[in-house]
């Protein structure tokens, strides 16, 4: 199974897509040319990305678990991490650049 890579919009954006959103965005908007920024996973940091409420939370601030969240879903199917527990992604500071297909 292929990784997913994800790309930012620009610098200063929060939310990251695959590049399949840049394509339409970029055959909606007639643009020949796109800059986009691959998506870099932050790992060692007191924040998770919850992908059912589509927010980031810092952990251990009892907004994950059982008795917090009516989405919980345990990914052994007994305790622990959330099935809709992810990693955050920041931008890379270098720009890829992709072309209208």
């Amino acid at each position: 199974m292929a990784k997913t890579l994800y790309y930012f919009s620009d610098t200063d954006s929060e939310v990251c897509y695959t590049i399949d959103y840049f394509y339409e965005q970029l055959n909606d908007n007639d643009l020949t040319q796109m800059q986009i920024y691959p998506a870099i996973r932050m790992t060692g940091e007191p924040f998770f990305w919850c992908s059912i409420i589509c927010d980031c939370f810092e952990c251990g601030e009892n907004t994950c678990g059982k008795f917090n969240c009516n989405d919980y879903k345990p990914r052994n199917g007994k305790n622990g991490r959330c099935y809709y527990h992810r990693n955050c992604y920041t931008p890379s500071e270098i720009s890829v650049t992709i072309y209208n297909k």
